[in-house]
């Protein structure tokens, strides 16, 4: 029997959010979740209203329990068997929204995982400032009274696993999620199969380059980044743009269907694609170019991902035998390209004004588009075209470069070498 979905909302002192919404009893599915991107002002903030009594915002979880049922009841099997597997692991709950405010100022707090800065009440309501302390340090009657504060916390019952992705967005329309969070939360295999590379295998390349700062990446720029190189490396999707709107269509393909029934998605892929940014990664953690003070271009990346599948597919006619001279031979061509266009493109221009010198500026453009130039190219590489003129391009170079021997990084197939 299907079942409306209910919400209860209920006061729930701090100990008892602590007791029976931990790690333990409550699961956070990364699948629609987004990362805790608090920083440290708003988490103070959010203490000090909890102590105050002004704490309006709730804590959202769905009952796994009637969430079963009502899984079975409309048909959700797949949902049903997660729902399963969360409760015989001990879990009652999933969280739906609000883990910033449980994990990252709640329990980090009362776990003295974190300091706090700001006012705080007693148990006869009497304020006093506190400046970066932990819980364990404040005085008993302020820990008794923060432990007795009350969170608001809705529980949604009867909720088909299927459907918490959606209730999440809806939480979450007016929160400025970002395209990159929102299709995190569709229901399918390959948002989990990015992230887990990205907050593990790779997870300290990412702030080694330029716009990955520790915001950037809580807010899943590093997800962004590797779907946009797993769409430009994959045979099914490398002549597909990677704007957002092409991005939530790689996600939704797979929704409530395992990788294996999406070509998309294919095993082979997905295993190319890794042996091809693990060349990235092993470049970028060995090069000795760029000291750790500082970061690589966005572009050094591309440059370094478009070589490193070149060699991949090259069925091992090139061994790297030194990742740091590898960056500095790719870093140099991909710079060189970069000069050579812009000075390329300006005796174009040159010759264009004196060839037409009737023609505006507008019409120059068009007689000389960014778009025929390497460093436009490098630019524009959510572009098919671009990207693979870029890449047409410099793969070209390297390989004249080896042939020539000015590649030292990778020793020349002996095809190439007698030429």
């Amino acid at each position: 029997m299907i079942r409306k979905i209910t919400c209860d909302p209920q006061n729930v002192t701090v100990r008892d959010v602590v007791k029976d919404y931990n790690e333990k009893r409550m699961a956070v599915v990364k699948d629609f979740q987004r990362r805790e991107v608090w920083q440290k002002k708003t988490v103070n903030e959010y203490i000090e209203s909890v102590s105050e009594g002004t704490a309006v915002s709730g804590i959202i979880v769905a009952d796994i329990e009637s969430g079963t049922e009502a899984s079975q009841a409309c048909g959700d099997h797949r949902g049903a068997k997660r729902y399963k597997k969360l409760y015989a692991e001990g879990k009652r709950t999933v969280n739906e929204d609000g883990q910033n405010r449980l994990r990252k100022g709640l329990m980090a707090f009362v776990n003295n995982e974190t300091t706090f800065t700001g006012t705080l009440f007693d148990l006869e309501y009497k304020r006093k400032q506190f400046i970066n302390i932990k819980f364990e340090k404040l005085p008993l009657d302020f820990q008794h009274a923060f432990w007795n504060s009350t969170v608001v916390m809705v529980t949604i019952k009867n909720a088909p696993f299927r459907k918490l992705p959606a209730i999440f967005r809806k939480l979450n329309a007016g929160d400025a999620l970002n395209r990159t969070e929102m299709r995190q939360s569709f229901q399918t295999d390959i948002s989990n199969w990015i992230r887990d590379y990205c907050e593990g295998t790779f997870a300290d390349m990412f702030p080694r380059f330029s716009g990955f700062s520790d915001q950037q990446i809580r807010r899943m720029r590093d997800i962004e980044l590797v779907t946009q190189s797993f769409m430009t490396c994959n045979t099914h999707t490398k002549d597909r743009f990677f704007r957002d709107e092409d991005m939530d269509w790689f996600f939704e393909i797979g929704e409530d269907k395992p990788m294996s029934k999406v070509d998309q998605y294919d095993s082979a892929e997905r295993q190319r694609f890794i042996s091809i940014l693990e060349m990235v990664y092993d470049t970028v953690n060995q090069q000795e170019c760029v000291p750790p003070s500082k970061t690589i271009p966005q572009r050094t990346f591309w440059a370094l991902l478009t070589v490193a599948e070149h060699f991949y597919d090259s069925n091992g006619q090139y061994t790297i035998h030194s990742f740091d001279q590898f960056y500095r031979d790719v870093y140099r061509i991909d710079f060189r390209l970069v000069t050579d266009s812009k000075i390329s493109q300006s005796n174009d221009i040159k010759t264009a004004r004196a060839n037409n010198p009737h023609f505006d500026e507008e019409q120059i453009q068009k007689l000389v588009p960014d778009k025929k130039y390497y460093w436009s190219q490098c630019r524009h590489m959510e572009t098919p075209t671009q990207r693979t003129a870029r890449k047409t391009t410099l793969i070209d170079e390297v390989i004249a470069q080896i042939s020539a021997g000015t590649f030292p990084s990778v020793v020349a197939p002996v095809a190439l070498a007698s030429k």
